[in-house]
């Protein structure tokens, strides 16, 4: 079977059919990968990260890209905290989480083993961690898309 292009008129309807076929092609990896992700909203210590759609929302599915958002709970004014106050220590712990939600979504890591690629005011994740200040989460409580295998 052997698949013929039209004949065009013109340049310009040629031109449109290519770009009609560009956005088509780019709309369903966009929506391929919106149907990959659970879309759901994700509770990650004091860090609640969220979906909004850029583009349509047509009945709850989106056409076009959701992206991720984030809001962080438990303190009133994210900038101006003193070191050592509670209120820094949640500023840590939404900064490190936020960072262990990328790591772990971008790579195969189980548990705690992203806490040596975050890094947050010169420490790393692991020594963040082993204070009794600051609560984190494995990766397993942090990941965005649905797997096939659920984890034990």
């Amino acid at each position: 079977m052997d698949f013929e292009l039209p004949e065009y008129e013109s340049g310009l309807k040629q031109n449109l059919f290519y770009l009609s076929l560009c956005l088509l092609l780019v709309t369903g990896i966009a929506a391929g990968t919106n149907l990959l992700s659970s879309g759901e909203d994700v509770r990650i210590g004091n860090v609640e990260v969220f979906y909004e759609c850029a583009g349509l929302d047509v009945a709850g599915f989106c056409l076009g890209l959701d992206t991720p958002n984030h809001e962080t709970f438990n303190y009133d004014d994210y900038e101006a905290v003193e070191e050592g106050t509670s209120d820094y220590y949640r500023r840590v712990e939404a900064e490190l989480m936020l960072q262990a939600y990328n790591i772990c979504e971008n790579q195969s890591l189980e548990g705690m083993d992203w806490l040596e690629e975050a890094e947050y005011d010169n420490q790393t994740g692991t020594e963040w961690y082993e204070m009794d200040e600051v609560e984190l989460l494995g990766c397993e409580e942090t990941f965005r898309f649905e797997l096939d295998d659920p984890q034990p």
